[in-house]
């Protein structure tokens, strides 16, 4: 036997020229190389990825299980068959040791959790109980090299450990520094023990250990890489499987489920609802006004203003049912109850968080919502039935003036019909130019001259016969057809006022919806330019209610209009709640009195009043003041001796068709009297 020193002096000499072979001092420069890399890229690589790559530790106990049996019996045998009290302590503790990292295999795999912290605590333990099992393995085979000449013991254990290591190479290159080390621990021993031998073949053979050692290194590496491009890869697609799967079932900006996840919740929600006869109602919400806040304060502000209402509507519905976008600034609630009254509370409570103030930006808003529900199994037992319904109910609450709420009611849906058929009907007529432009004439009561006719626009339908402006023109404003309608109209009324003599003016309406559109300027410019008109022979009637809801898109286009040279004129005056403010802060040329003091001039003192009143207010700010809705030759005389400066109305002339009121035009330009009303207007001048 060779001295503790002599042997010590054996393994540094043999092991330096070893690992000083040639190939050899860049093998290993290139594993510590990798080595470290692996440490980096195991800090960066992505949690779900990681727990991948520790679960494949475990997903074998078969495998641990066989080489806990294959360790303990070949370790037993050596130890029992040679007798040797140190071998035996070996076989001991290799056959407690594998039971106890089988049983920590099976337990987490019974009790296997997504926390990333308990996966790294699994980890640590498996990785000492694999270093103290291969260092086992090694020092068993080291101890039985040094104390035992038996040749099959020395072949039975060093098989033993080096099928171990070859086997843990490939089984856990998940995770290669715990199998680089288990390589290590149980092969590194056999090496020192051929290389403390006095036998030169054994020195050859520690030496192939030794390369046997760095190449099963490398491999477990390669594997190692292999490997990880795998899961990363499964783990990229799975991501962005879900991420597709996300966007194709929620809304990107809110958060919330959109119609087509909403859609496939109501269909699962009704037929459970049905059959455990339970109510079940949809609510459909719509931001009143929403456009408003797009076009003045920019869609960003706009969007946060959508997720504010988003998390309100989450909140209000909490616990009760879910919220979807269905786009735009609409919303649909879904939620179950055991009458319809729990319906009705539901829809206030989500109206009074709608109208919460909110501060986007710094700036202060208050935004209301409009209401339409449906009520499953009474108004309907399929999904698209109870949305169309409580779509149409929504119609009912905005045409209710908005911030309302509104039940389904079987009436609605002829209605709803009879709308939609309607404005099929009306995108018709605009594409055909089916409609046709009607002109009244406003009598100068200083000269009983006409001084200006107010288009106004008819449509006398093939089928259904005329249909007034009242029934056909909101349903322009609310499907977006007022735009091209308008259009259409200012065009006719600038190409007809054109040709008429004696500088007459024309005046058009401007709807409320058409004030909000910043292209209307154009569409103006475009019309006057066309036509040949001047600017200062055209004039827009503004509804007071516009003036009062001191939109700041409509006051732009008030103010671009004056630049223009446009004349401006009040419609419906003193139908507001209050009609000062604005007179001081635009410069209108006219104001014209609404129909309803007129009809009650002859027999209301307060309606008298009122239109003395207007007079003098019109006086003082240099407008002229129209009297709208003249019948009688009494409301005539009335408002003629109150100082009206001009009138309108049936008594001095219905809406004509423009050949018609042209000619009546250029009769007034020769002087010829047209009817008697205008004769006897001419008398009093």
């Amino acid at each position: 036997m060779l001295s503790r020193s002599r042997r010590g002096s054996l393994i540094r000499d043999k092991g330096v020229a070893a690992t000083r072979a040639p190939g050899m001092e860049g093998a290993l420069a290139s594993i510590i190389g990798k080595l470290r890399e692996i440490g980096k890229i195991d800090r960066t690589v992505a949690d779900e990825v990681r727990r991948s790559l520790v679960d494949t530790l475990f997903i074998s106990p078969t495998s641990l299980a066989a080489g806990a049996l294959a360790g303990a019996i070949v370790s037993a045998a050596i130890a029992i068959s040679s007798g040797d009290p140190w071998l035996q302590m070996f076989a001991l503790a290799i056959s407690l040791t594998g039971i106890g990292r089988v049983a920590h295999a099976v337990f987490f795999r019974a009790r296997v959790r997504e926390a990333t912290d308990e996966r790294t605590r699994s980890e640590v333990v498996y990785e000492f109980g694999a270093w103290a099992y291969a260092l086992l393995l090694g020092l068993l085979t080291l101890a039985t090299m040094l104390r035992s000449d038996n040749a099959l013991y020395h072949l039975m254990a060093a098989s033993l450990a080096t099928g171990y290591a070859a086997g843990i190479c490939g089984r856990n290159a998940a995770r290669p520094i715990i199998a680089i080390v288990q390589l290590s621990l149980a092969t590194a021993p056999i090496a020192i023990g051929l290389l403390i031998s006095d036998d030169p073949l054994r020195w050859v053979l520690g030496f192939v250990f030794c390369t046997f050692i760095v190449g099963m290194i490398d491999i477990t590496l390669q594997t190692y890489s292999a490997v990880l491009k795998a899961m990363s890869a499964t783990h990229e697609q799975k991501r962005l499987t879900a991420r597709f799967e996300r966007l194709a079932r929620f809304d990107t900006m809110t958060g919330l489920e959109n119609r087509g996840a909403f859609q496939e919740r109501l269909a699962t929600e009704l037929a459970d609802a049905i059959a455990k006869g339970e109510t079940l109602a949809v609510l459909w919400v719509d931001l009143d006004k929403f456009k408003e806040i797009n076009d003045s304060l920019g869609h960003p502000t706009g969007d946060r203003v959508l997720c504010t209402m988003a998390r309100q509507l989450s909140s209000i519905v909490d616990g009760r049912g879910s919220v979807a976008r269905f786009g735009g600034d609409e919303f649909v609630l879904l939620a179950r109850g055991r009458s319809k009254r729990f319906v009705q509370d539901l829809a206030r409570e989500v109206m009074r968080g709608l109208s919460l103030p909110m501060n986007i930006d710094g700036v202060s808003l208050q935004v209301t919502g409009s209401v339409g529900a449906a009520v499953a199994p009474d108004h309907g037992s399929d999904g698209d039935t109870l949305l169309q319904h409580a779509d149409m109910a929504l119609y009912h609450a905005k045409a209710n003036g908005r911030n309302d709420f509104c039940l389904f009611e079987e009436t609605m849906e002829h209605q709803f019909h009879e709308l939609r058929n309607l404005e099929a009907a009306l995108r018709v007529a605009i594409e055909k130019e089916e409609l046709e432009v009607h002109y009244q004439p406003i009598v100068d009561l200083r000269t009983g001259k006409v001084s200006c006719c107010e288009a106004l626009l008819r449509w006398n339908h093939p089928e259904l016969g005329p249909i007034s402006p009242a029934k056909f023109i909101p349903v322009a404003e609310s499907t977006g057809l007022i735009a091209p309608l308008s259009h259409w109209v200012l065009a006719q009324a600038c190409n007809a006022a054109a040709q008429w003599p004696g500088g007459v003016t024309v005046a058009v309406n401007m709807s409320p919806a058409l004030l909000k559109d910043l292209h209307l300027s154009h569409m103006i410019l475009s019309s006057l330019y066309t036509s040949g008109l001047s600017a200062d022979r055209l004039e827009l009637e503004i509804t007071e209610s516009v003036l009062l809801e001191d939109n700041a898109q409509a006051n732009t286009l008030i103010r671009e209009f004056q630049k223009i040279g446009l004349k401006l004129s009040i419609d419906d005056f003193g139908t507001g709640y209050s009609s000062l403010a604005y007179l001081k802060k635009y410069r209108f040329d006219k104001i014209k009195i609404d129909t309803s003091f007129i009809a009650d001039v002859t027999r209301s003192k307060e309606a008298r009043a009122i239109i003395h009143a207007l007079v003098g207010l019109a006086a003082e700010l240099d407008m002229e003041i129209v009297a709208e809705g003249i019948e009688t030759e009494t409301q005539l005389g009335y408002v003629t001796g109150a100082r009206c400066t001009a009138a309108q109305g049936f008594y001095l002339g219905r809406p004509s068709r423009e050949d018609v009121i042209r000619r009546r035009l250029e009769a007034q330009a020769k002087g010829e009297i047209w009817s008697a009303e205008v004769e006897v207007l001419q008398r009093r001048a």
